[in-house]
C-alpha cells in the first residue's frame, strides 16, 4: 500500500464519487489527515500521455519503449485508437511499441536512449 503523500501514513481505499469514476480506477483516503488520492485508468493515463508528450509513447500502455519501423509488420497487432489513425491522414510512419507489441501511427520521434528491446 503506498503511503499518503502529505503526512506518510497508510492509505485506505475508499469509495469514489461520480466525478473521480471518470479519472480514477481506485480511490484512497488517509486515517490521520483525511488526503485523497487516486490511480488514474490504465486506458485515460496512456492516452493522455500519448497526447501531452515531446516523444512517442505507446497509446495502449504508455511506454516510451517505442521503436520507428519501416513498414507495417503483418504480425503484431495494430491500434484502432482514433487519435493514432487521424495521424495515417497527414502520412506519419509506423511505430512498434516493445513491450505490448502494438503498431500505431505517430509522427513524433521514439525518445533518445529508450530501450525498445524491452
Amino acid at each position: 500500500m503506498h503511503p499518503c503523500p502529505v503526512c506518510k501514513k497508510r492509505l485506505v481505499r475508499v469509495h469514489r464519487t461520480a466525478l473521480e469514476k471518470l479519472w480514477y480506477s481506485d480511490m484512497y483516503s488517509c486515517s490521520e489527515c483525511e488526503k485523497r488520492s487516486g490511480a488514474f485508468h490504465r486506458g485515460l493515463y496512456a492516452t493522455v500521455r500519448f497526447i501531452f508528450s515531446r516523444y512517442s509513447h505507446c497509446i495502449r500502455c504508455g511506454s516510451d519503449a517505442v521503436q520507428r519501423l519501416a513498414k507495417r509488420d503483418k504480425v503484431d497487432g495494430f491500434s484502432n485508437h482514433p487519435l493514432a489513425w487521424a495521424q495515417v491522414i497527414l502520412g506519419a510512419p509506423v511505430n512498434r511499441c516493445s513491450p505490448c507489441r502494438l503498431q500505431f501511427f505517430d509522427w513524433r520521434k521514439p525518445r533518445p536512449g529508450a530501450n525498445p528491446d524491452y
